[in-house]
């Protein structure tokens, strides 16, 4: 999910903001060399990776874990794992992003 900001994001009132909703939630910064993001762990296998791109933050579903995502990308055709968690989660997140930033958030 996208959600549409028309102010510059300062990822460190994000990173705190995020904290403080989510406090009983592991919430970290996660950076490579090619992109910059902040993960909310909810669990080992449900979390929320977060994305700024100037005035847009993303939302993804994403295992939280290098080896849980490992593990979890073998598995992916079974049905074992409920997945609306992931999804849950997901829009939970998105939904307090956009209470911050005021705007509508679109879907791709």
């Amino acid at each position: 999910m996208i959600v549409q900001t028309t102010n510059s994001l300062n990822t460190k009132d994000l990173l705190q903001s995020l904290k403080s909703q989510f406090p009983n939630y592991s919430v970290y910064r996660f950076d490579t060399k090619f992109q910059k993001s902040i993960v909310v762990r909810k669990s080992a296998i449900v979390g929320a990776q977060i994305t700024v791109h100037e005035n847009e933050i993303m939302v993804d579903a994403c295992y939280p874990n290098i080896f849980i995502s490992s593990l979890m990308s073998l598995l992916t055709a079974s049905t074992i794992f409920p997945f609306n968690s992931w999804r849950n989660f997901e829009s939970k997140v998105t939904n307090f992003l956009r209470s911050i930033y005021n705007q509508q958030d679109s879907f791709q």
